[in-house]
């Protein structure tokens, strides 16, 4: 009983850790993630708080959406209904590691413009004689946002026969920040600095149940709005460097370390330390680049730890954006995942996510991908 509740301690940290950079936004999630010097992007709150003054006009942004992931369950999905008992009994004893993971974001955030410092220029009018004319500089901005974010992991084993055993267990973590940033013009470049302190609230919940592989595999995520939550405050941190059209981003999230009681065991947040690098080009174009500085500990029993690296490019233009990015962790199995996302008209955006493994379902003769997402969203500015 000490093991397993040991175990379960260690998976819950694992999740939580996890939850802490899951791609928030549209934008950033069909870039491959990355967003810590995205400057163009109007979710700088979640991914480098000091990117609300590098640029500090007035934004309003949504996004919702879920990723669902599989593994070593190509066999057990590729069955056909038809399939022998034998053949079924086989594949449930030799399960492995199997499980099925669903991860749901939901998020909001607004931001305004904040200090303003004026210059007054000399200047020639029309007949060549000089007046003085007034530039403001929006050097502040501050930013508030709310992100919730769930990672349902389901594991397999045989319970005998064609019967399957399945042991649940999901977690929820919602964020509210309040963020604000400054920015120091320089000849050598921008400096920006951004803080954000954020309430933070986590719940979770463990099930079992079973089912017969013959018909479909049932995952039944877990109700988080009627579980007991715990509580704690959060700080993030973030740096920002601009020259030219080059941004060089770092981002420090948790950096308290802050803790939750759940089940009786405190469990602590690990900071999280994340570069990103971008660059602009041919006015309407970007590349983006993020890693983590830093490994975590994961939730896979088979990679302990996780570490991210994604990129991106995005042509940017004024009734249309498109964008697509690859992302990996490098310290995991799953491979690589694609992401893809379109803008209409400032308006409608969507991302389609999607894996590299695939299986042919229920006998089908097409092979479909196994972890797949979609996020819906809008962003305004003005």
């Amino acid at each position: 009983m000490v093991r397993k509740t040991f175990a379960l301690t260690l998976t819950l940290s694992g999740v939580l850790n996890a939850l802490g950079f899951a791609p928030m936004g549209n934008v950033s999630t069909s870039l491959g993630g990355s967003g810590v010097a995205l400057r163009n992007s109007a979710w700088g709150l979640y991914y480098n708080p000091a990117l609300l003054s590098s640029d500090p006009r007035s934004k309003f942004s949504f996004s919702g959406g879920f990723y669902l992931s599989q593994s070593n369950l190509n066999e057990l999905l590729e069955l056909g209904y038809g399939a022998k008992v034998s053949e079924v009994e086989s594949i449930l004893s030799n399960l492995g590691d199997s499980k099925v993971s669903v991860e749901t974001q939901l998020g909001v955030v607004a931001q305004i413009g904040g200090f303003v410092r004026q210059e007054i220029r000399a200047v020639e009018d029309e007949y060549g004689r000089l007046v003085s004319e007034v530039i403001e500089h929006q050097m502040s901005a501050f930013a508030i946002g709310a992100f919730a974010s769930s990672l349902t992991n389901i594991s397999f084993s045989s319970a005998g026969g064609t019967q399957y055993q399945a042991s649940s267990f999901g977690i929820a973590l919602l964020e509210v920040p309040v963020g604000y940033a400054y920015r120091l013009e320089t000849d050598f470049g921008d400096f920006n600095f951004g803080a954000a302190m954020k309430y933070m609230r986590a719940v979770f919940n463990g099930s079992s149940y079973t089912g017969n592989a013959r018909a479909e595999l049932k995952i039944e995520i877990p109700d988080f709005m009627h579980m007991t939550p715990s509580q704690n405050f959060g700080l993030d941190l973030g740096f920002l460097y601009s020259i030219y059209d080059v941004h060089l981003g770092l981002s420090a999230k948790n950096v308290n370390l802050p803790s939750f009681l759940i089940n009786g065991k405190r469990i602590t947040l690990d900071p999280q330390l994340r570069l990103g690098v971008s660059y602009e080009f041919l006015q309407n174009y970007v590349v983006t680049m993020d890693i983590d500085l830093l490994s975590y500990d994961s939730y896979n029993a088979i990679a302990p730890k996780s570490q991210y690296f994604g990129l991106g490019i995005m042509g940017d233009y004024s009734w249309v954006d498109f964008r697509l990015g690859l992302s990996m962790d490098m310290l995991g199995v799953e491979g690589l995942k694609i992401s893809a996302g379109l803008n209409a008209f400032g308006i409608i955006d969507v991302v389609g996510e999607m894996g590299t493994n695939f299986a042919k379902k229920n006998g089908s003769s097409l092979a479909l991908p196994t972890n797949f997402g979609l996020k819906i969203g809008s962003t305004f500015t003005f």
